[in-house]
Formats: C-alpha cells, structure tokens, sequence
C-alpha cells in the first residue's frame, strides 16, 4: 500500500515537471554559465589545483563542482510545489484520502531527486559538448546513482522546509540561507586544502563535500585523499537521517492550517 501511494505522489509530480518546459530551460542557465563563464574566467588559477596533485584542467575539476549544484538546488527548490498544493486544495483533497501522509513525503522526495539527475546529465552533456575530457564514459550510470541518491537527502530538507513555512517568502528566505552556503562550503571550485583550517573543518562536516570528492574521483580518477566508501558510507546516512526526519516532519506539520 505504502509502495503504492508513493508511486502515485511519485508520479503525480513526474507529470508535472514534464510540462514545465520553461521551468527546465531557467534552471539549466545558471550551471551552465557557471561551467563555461567560470570556468573560463578561472582557467589561471590552474597552478592552484596542480599543487594539490590535480593535472587536469580547471574546467575538469569545477565541472563535478556544478553538477552537484545542478542537483542541489533542483532538489532544493523542488519542496515548493507542496506549498502551491497546500494553497490551492490538492493537500487537503489527498488528506482526506486513506493515503499515508509519509507515501506524500516520499514520493515527492523521489521525484524531486529524479528530476535533479536528469537536470545534471543535460549539465554533464554541455560539459562534454565543450570539450571536458570524461576517460570513462562507462561511469556516467554510477555518477548519476550518486546524484539521484545526495538529491534525495535535499529533497528532504526541501520538503521540510515547505511543510513548516507558512508563505513562499519564509521558504525561498529559508532555502536560499542553506543552499549556496552547503555548496561554496565545499571543494567543487577549489580544493580542500586551499580553505582556511576553521574553514576546511566545517567543509569535512559537509555531505556535500563527500559528494563532489566522489564523483570528481570517478570522473576524473583523482583521489583526493577521501575513501570513496566513506563518502559513500556519509551520503546514504545523510540520506536516511533527512528521509526520516521529513517523514516526521511532514506528517506532523501537514495537518496544521496553511
């Protein structure tokens, strides 16, 4: 039944995205300026990188970097949909209904999380398009597993987000205070090693972090000095702490008046 419900949610929100054409075109601009405008306007900074091991291209480096913030604020931003559902009666008609108030949660969050990797492989087809080097194409199915998997825990803080929020504004206040500071605490423009100690102690805190280590590892084959089974091992227990807590969230919140 639980399985079935989510499906339906899961569905629903799948139908949705597909007529949102300019939707998807908006929320490609910004990855791909920061891919060919950024990664263009740091190609100087390639020394940097080279000190820390990586030969590669600047654009090489970055571009797991803007994949990842493709995924981020994809999911990220995806909870709003359950407050236009809360505002314009879907929630109240799906509330009456026998359905699980967690096969809700869950089949959003599924969605949310799908609909960031397909955002990221028309990233990762830009990135190839202008030349960034991918030595085993092979990877492109694990990496996007990866994405959908990270996404997932967003789409769980994005749905707990919207479930408490009482207007867009608390929402999107909110959602844009925890995104772009989760992703510039992190390596995907510059290493590790090049942020300040208090700095680089906060970032290893990060999943993000993990994320963008782990994919850079697979598409590039640069170990960063990060095991890529403990990147793995703190990913999916991000993912299983936001899934829950969403659950709880949601169902306790969801009823309360809007």
């Amino acid at each position: 039944m639980i399985a079935s419900d989510t499906y339906t949610i899961f569905w629903r929100e799948m139908k949705r995205y597909r007529k949102s054409r300019s939707g998807v075109l908006i929320r490609l601009i910004q990855p791909a300026v920061w891919i060919i405008v950024i990664g263009n306007t740091f190609a100087g900074t390639q020394p940097l990188i080279q000190s820390v091991g990586f030969e590669g291209e600047y654009i090489e480096f970055m571009t797991p970097g803007v994949i990842i913030l493709t995924a981020i604020f994809t999911s990220i931003f995806g909870g709003v949909n359950t407050l236009w559902d809360r505002r314009y009666g879907f929630m109240n008609k799906a509330l009456t209904s026998p359905i699980s108030r967690s096969s809700i949660a869950l089949g959003k969050m599924l969605a949310i999380s799908l609909i960031a990797a397909l955002q990221a492989t028309l990233i990762l087809g830009i990135a190839l398009a202008i030349g960034v080097s991918f030595p085993n194409p092979l990877l492109i199915a694990p990496i996007m597993a990866i994405v959908i998997l990270f996404s997932l825990g967003f789409s769980g803080i994005s749905v707990m987000v919207a479930a408490t929020a009482k207007s867009q504004e608390t929402f999107w206040g909110i959602i844009n205070f925890l995104g772009m500071p989760l992703f510039m605490l992190s390596p995907a423009l510059f290493p590790l090693e090049l942020l300040p100690e208090w700095l680089g102690v906060a970032a290893r805190l990060n999943p993000v972090t993990y994320t963008v280590l782990l994919v850079r590892g697979m598409m590039t084959g640069v170990n960063e000095g990060v095991n890529s089974f403990l990147s793995i091992g703190i990913i999916a227990a991000f993912v299983v702490a936001m899934i829950g807590l969403a659950s709880y969230v949601f169902t306790r919140e969801v009823n309360k008046p809007f």
